[in-house]
C-alpha cells in the first residue's frame, strides 16, 4: 500500500503540472487501479485458500510491478512525444512539427492561445503545443525556470524582476495590456491620493495590485509607509470596501464591476485605473533561455500562431468569446467588463510598439516604479531585457 500510494502521489502531481489535465481529469485516468482492487479484492480469500498465501501474495506483487513498469514505459512515451523540444525529424525537415510545452493561468489575455489550438493555427504553423494550466504564479515561474515548460505567458512586472535577477526567462512578444481591467477602488469620500494617507489599503502583496497601487502612490508624491496595507487576495479585497471594512481596494475585473455597480454603486468608486498607466500592467510571451537558444526559429512560427488567433478574435468575436471564457472556465456572459479593459496585441502592434518607444517606456514604468519600492536596486535596461528579433 505504501509503494501504491507513493505511485499515485507522483502520477497525479506528472498528469497534471506536466501533461496539463486538471485535477478531475488525472484522477479519471487513475480508475483503472481502483477497478481492478475492487475486483482482485473479493477473489483474495478463495485465491489464498486453494494456492497459498505465499503464492497469491508473490504472484500480486510481480503482477502490480509489470503493470507499474509498463505504466511508466508508457507515460514515458507520452512524454517523449509531446514534451518539450522538437521532433526527431526538426533538423532534416522545414515541415517537421516542432512540439512544446506552453504555461498558462486562467486570465483572459492569455485566453487566444486557446483559440489558437481550437481552430488549427499551432497546426498551421508546424507547432505541437500542450498548453499547461496552473493556478499560481510561482508553481507557472517556477515550470519556466525548471525547463518543464519551454515558454509561458509572464506578466511584464515578474519579467523585469527575472532580468533583474538574472533568471532564465526572456520576453518574445508582448500579448495584452491592461487599459481599465485594473483599478483601485475607493469609497466615495475619497476623492485624490492624499486621501489614502493613514487609511487602510486592501491588496494581494508581490501581485499587478501591488505594482498598481506603488505607481500611484509614487506618482502623487506618497510612500506605502503612509497607509496602512492589508494583505488579501484580489477577489476579496472589493468585498472588504463595500463592507465597509476597508475604504480602499485594488483589484480586477470582473470583482471592479461587482463593486461598483449595481447596488453598491453608492458604496465603492474607481479612483485610479490601469487605462491611466498604459504600459504599467502587460503580459507577454516568454520562453526559457536554454531552450530559446536552441529553438529561436520557433519563434516566428508562436507568433504567426497567435496572430491568426487575434486576427480571428477581431472578426469573429462571439465564437472566439466563447472559445476563450471555456479556456479559462468562465461564463461568455460576464467576459464583456473584463475585455472592455484589455487591450489584446497582434504582430503589427507590437512591431509598433517596439519600433515607437511604446514598449520600452512601459518597461521603464514598471522598473523605475520597483526601484522606489525596493524591489530592484537599479532600473532594468530594456534593451538587454528580450529577444524580440522576431518583431524587427
Amino acid at each position: 500500500f505504501f509503494g501504491m500510494f507513493g505511485m499515485f502521489f507522483v502520477l497525479t502531481q506528472y498528469l497534471q503540472l506536466v501533461r496539463g489535465w486538471s485535477a478531475l481529469e488525472a484522477g479519471f485516468r487513475t480508475l483503472p487501479f481502483a477497478v481492478t482492487i475492487m475486483v482482485v479484492a473479493p477473489m483474495s480469500a478463495k485465491l489464498a485458500a486453494k494456492f497459498g498465501a505465499k503464492r497469491v501474495v508473490s504472484t500480486g506483487v510481480a503482477v502490480a510491478g509489470l503493470a507499474s513498469a509498463l505504466a511508466l514505459g508508457a507515460l514515458s512515451a507520452c512524454a517523449s512525444s509531446s514534451g518539450g523540444g522538437s521532433t526527431p525529424s526538426d533538423s532534416g525537415s522545414s515541415a517537421a512539427v516542432v512540439s512544446l510545452s506552453m504555461g498558462i493561468e486562467p486570465w483572459i489575455g492569455y485566453a487566444p492561445w486557446y483559440i489558437a489550438q481550437e481552430k488549427g493555427f499551432f497546426t498551421k504553423h508546424g507547432l505541437n503545443v500542450n498548453i499547461v494550466n496552473f493556478q499560481t504564479d510561482a508553481d507557472r515561474n517556477a515550470a519556466l525556470i525548471a525547463g518543464k515548460t519551454e515558454v509561458s505567458n509572464i506578466d511584464a512586472g515578474r519579467i523585469v524582476q527575472f532580468s533583474a535577477s538574472g533568471q532564465p526567462g526572456t520576453p518574445l512578444f508582448m500579448e495584452d495590456a491592461s487599459v481599465g481591467a485594473d483599478a483601485i477602488l475607493s469609497a466615495p469620500s475619497i476623492s485624490d491620493a492624499q486621501g489614502l494617507v493613514g487609511q487602510e489599503v486592501a491588496y494581494e502583496y508581490g501581485t499587478t495590485s501591488d505594482l498598481l497601487l506603488h505607481y500611484y502612490l509614487l506618482k502623487n508624491g506618497l510612500t506605502a509607509d503612509q497607509v496602512k496595507s492589508n494583505n488579501v487576495p484580489a477577489a476579496n479585497a472589493g468585498t472588504l470596501l463595500i463592507a465597509g471594512k476597508a475604504p480602499v481596494a485594488v483589484t480586477y475585473q470582473p470583482y471592479i464591476s461587482e463593486a461598483t455597480s449595481g447596488a453598491n454603486a453608492s458604496k465603492a468608486k474607481v479612483l485610479f485605473g490601469s487605462d491611466q498607466a498604459q504600459g504599467l500592467i502587460s503580459d507577454f510571451l516568454v520562453a526559457n533561455n536554454g531552450w530559446l537558444a536552441a529553438h529561436a526559429d520557433v519563434v516566428p512560427k508562436l507568433l504567426a500562431a497567435w496572430d491568426d488567433a487575434v486576427a480571428f478574435y477581431g472578426t469573429n468575436k462571439d465564437e472566439a468569446v466563447q472559445i476563450m471564457a471555456k479556456g479559462v472556465g468562465a461564463d461568455p456572459a460576464s467576459l464583456g467588463s473584463t475585455l472592455a479593459g484589455v487591450k489584446i496585441y497582434s504582430a503589427a502592434d507590437n512591431k509598433q510598439m517596439l519600433s515607437d518607444g511604446t514598449m520600452a517606456a512601459g518597461i521603464k514604468m514598471i522598473s523605475d516604479t520597483y526601484v522606489t519600492m525596493g524591489v530592484l536596486k537599479q532600473p532594468v535596461d530594456f534593451t538587454a531585457l528580450g529577444d524580440f528579433a522576431a518583431l524587427k
